[in-house]
């Protein structure tokens, strides 16, 4: 029901937009008149029409006619997307503010009885953190290195992704285990939950960009994902570093907020 809401409400803030626009262009638009458009010789020109009952009109330029019609084609603009907006707001009034989630949490004992057919935030998180998985190993060499939450990782900006995530209360999953056709089993960085959309993103760091190996390497991984049907700001995030380019968190806290965190 709110991921419903979440796209209703996304909905209707385009319609409200658009309808902004086309409202904004009628203010500076033709008042009077009519455009006719006729073909001569395969090409179109142009007449405004002014008396009722007049069906040939006066011959106009193509500025005075490109106002014409953008002004027709704003107002029909605008009726439709007030009527979708309408319609939305409309819905979102009647529809029940009760989650289907929640109608099970009224009795501990009764709720231990049924299987619910939707999951709280709370619950779909809790379940989804929970689940067991086998990651990567590391190198008897590595360095030990460890996030604010606790686990390991192999890089110190990892751990400042890690922490960042953390800090932000987005649930993570680290080198958690991805089939991929023409790959085989692949560790992701980090599997990243958007709790409002019920959506895994991947998190790909590719932090060693000025060397040419490295380089072809991640590119050859981003393109299996893509093969896979996993494209670069949809379903995968990638983050870049160089020697001279460190990672910032502040560039983290952005894409966190537009991608992770959005409620439409």
């Amino acid at each position: 029901m709110k991921k419903l809401y979440y796209e209703l409400e996304k909905k209707r803030n385009y319609y409200a937009r658009i309808k902004e626009k086309a409202e904004k262009s009628l203010k500076g638009a033709p008042k009077e008149g009519r455009l006719r458009v006729a073909n001569r010789k395969g090409a179109p020109q142009y007449y405004l029409l002014t008396q009722s009952g007049d069906t040939s009109g006066t011959y106009i330029n193509l500025s005075i006619a490109k106002k014409l019609a953008q002004r027709d084609y704003d107002r029909k603009v605008v009726a439709v997307a007030e009527r979708y907006c309408t319609a939305i707001d409309r819905f979102l009034k009647i529809c029940p503010k009760q989650e289907i989630s929640a109608l099970h949490l009224d009795n501990p004992g009764r709720n231990k009885l049924i299987q619910p057919y939707e999951l709280s935030d709370e619950e779909f998180v809790k379940r989804w953190q929970e689940v067991s998985y086998q990651g990567k190993n590391f190198d008897t060499d590595a360095s030990e290195i460890f996030t604010n939450r606790g686990e390991r990782v192999r890089s110190k900006s990892e751990k400042m992704i890690a922490d960042k995530l953390f800090e932000m209360g987005i649930p993570y999953r680290y080198e958690y285990p991805v089939q991929l056709k023409g790959y085989g089993t692949i560790y992701p960085d980090f599997t990243i939950l958007n709790t409002n959309l019920r959506k895994e993103i991947i998190l790909e760091h590719l932090g060693m960009m000025d060397n040419p190996e490295y380089c072809i390497k991640a590119l050859e991984k981003i393109q299996t994902y893509e093969k896979n049907g996993i494209f670069p700001g949809e379903q995968l995030l990638l983050t870049f570093e160089t020697a001279v380019m460190p990672l910032d968190t502040r560039i983290l806290k952005n894409m966190f907020e537009k991608f992770i965190l959005i409620h439409m």
